[in-house]
């Protein structure tokens, strides 16, 4: 009976199988994660706001100023990376009529990757921070030069109207 003991071993083989998949699956629950360092767990909600930055980033490559606006707050402030001094801030209108235009005007190519360090949300606000490696061709006064960084970033989001929108971090 050679065949039969053959049949014998595949069908173990299968119920070993079937058995590890299952201990896989159980071991294996849970949200998961979001990035590859494994920082940040796959909630719902983390996912929204892990989706607004990568929407933003996509915006930023694609250097399309119309969705970056559609994605900003009406509250928007940037204190401009400094504390001594107010002369760098800017609101939603000063982002919205010179900043993101240069974005589109003199930035001819933009390349950055992102990495999710962290997000907290509390009710209608929430912040995500990050770690950026870009690299962006300028073109200012008929010259072109490229520039290159690496930072850590925060954003701020607020809930408008049913949507997260950039609030600070753009």
């Amino acid at each position: 009976m050679p065949h039969a003991s053959r049949f014998f071993r595949y069908a173990t083989l299968l119920v070993l199988i079937t058995g590890l998949g299952g201990l896989t699956a159980l071991t294996g629950c849970g949200p998961g994660y979001l990035d590859k360092g494994k920082r940040v767990t796959a909630t719902e909600s983390n996912k929204t706001i892990y989706n607004v930055l990568k929407a933003y980033h996509k915006a930023i490559e694609d250097r399309d100023v119309a969705t970056l606006k559609k994605m900003t707050s009406k509250r928007y402030y940037e204190n401009g990376g400094s504390t001594d001094t107010d002369k760098d801030d800017y609101g939603v209108d000063r982002l919205k009529n010179d900043v993101l235009p240069r974005l589109r005007d003199n930035v001819k190519r933009v390349t950055f990757s992102i990495r999710l360090l962290a997000i907290r949300i509390d009710g209608a606000e929430a912040e995500a921070d990050y770690e950026f490696i870009g690299r962006v061709l300028l073109s200012e006064g008929g010259k072109e030069s490229y520039k290159a960084w690496r930072d850590f970033a925060q954003m701020k989001l607020i809930r408008e109207e049913g949507d997260w929108k950039i609030a600070r971090g753009m």
